[in-house]
């Protein structure tokens, strides 16, 4: 989606998470607030992308993955879906935001989708489609993209969205947005502080950094271990670069077998020297309660340094 917001005068749906949750994953709210008073002072700022091939694949993958949600909405429906990308920005002057938004849809039957909880949402009518696609993804919507969808849902008054995510495995994923009137109000507020801040040329706190912990030199204490603990960290990160590049191995090489039998429409296969199964079957979803007793919790890490 082209960008038809005007910097510095208008709040743009990628910065709302940064604006409101203070930083995601490539802005914070301070080079946010600096870009806006440099568009107001006349001054062209050159943006940092942070990742180049992430946007560019994003930009030139975004109509197919499009598509490809329309075709599986559809289907999950069992009606039609009528999608378009909107060529002018949605605004809302009074809060200083607007919004170039990716898909408008609009349902011919109701959707159902299911939250991170395991409770099922329905959408009928017109609504938000945010295209995504993360190769590094884990299974659920980071919250600036929530955050973004909350934002096209106040400058457009439609009051829901889905994020359609295409992921690393090749693998489309919806996640539901309803509009939250309590997050709304937040939002508004955040965005006044932001205009307070750009027309008084004020500025945001520092971001606060987590306390880094003191180590410890241990090199005089070693001889009474009798370990070479030099050794045994570096075969332990060896280890877990190969267990890594191997669980990645591993799972390419069953997509490819699954692939592979659900294009042959065998869900049991015989060779000669193997037997593969390749079966979907449903399955009741558990969920973890805290019980309020506490227990203890370990953490073991290794990172590689040098000292000159």
């Amino acid at each position: 989606m082209p960008k038809l917001t005007r910097t510095g005068y208008e709040i743009g749906s990628s910065e709302a998470g940064a604006i409101v949750l203070h930083k995601t994953t490539f802005q914070n709210r301070i080079e946010v607030l600096r870009k806006h008073k440099l568009a107001r002072a006349g001054v062209e700022e050159l943006d940092a992308i942070r990742n180049v091939n992430a946007l560019q694949r994003g930009t030139h993958l975004e109509a197919g993955v499009a598509s490809w949600a329309q075709e599986r909405l559809e289907e999950m429906t069992g009606g039609t879906v009528a999608m378009f990308e909107p060529d002018v920005a949605y605004r809302k002057e009074d809060m200083g935001i607007a919004s170039s938004v990716d898909r408008i849809i609009r349902l011919s039957d109701a959707l159902h989708l299911e939250k991170a909880d395991g409770s099922l949402v329905t959408h009928e009518g017109e609504g938000i489609m945010e295209v995504k696609t993360d190769f590094y993804h884990n299974g659920k919507p980071k919250p600036e993209w929530t955050m973004q969808v909350m934002h096209q849902m106040l400058c457009t008054d439609l009051r829901w969205g889905i994020i359609a995510c295409m992921d690393q495995g090749g693998k489309l994923h919806f996640y539901p947005v309803e509009f939250d009137a309590h997050m709304a109000n937040a939002m508004i507020l955040a965005f006044a502080e932001f205009w307070e801040l750009v027309k008084s040329d004020g500025e945001y706190p520092p971001i606060a950094e987590e306390a880094k912990p003191d180590f410890i030199d241990i090199s005089d204490l070693l001889p009474e271990t009798n370990s070479d603990m030099a050794q045994l960290c570096g075969d332990y990160l060896k280890a877990s670069a190969e267990e890594r590049m191997w669980k990645k191995t591993k799972e390419d090489v069953r997509d490819a077998i699954e692939q592979a039998m659900d294009a042959m429409g065998v869900e049991h296969a015989a060779l000669p020297s193997f037997q593969i199964t390749s079966t979907t079957q449903m399955k009741e979803k558990r969920k973890m309660v805290a019980t309020g007793e506490m227990a203890p919790s370990s953490k073991f890490s290794i990172k590689e340094t040098s000292y000159e």
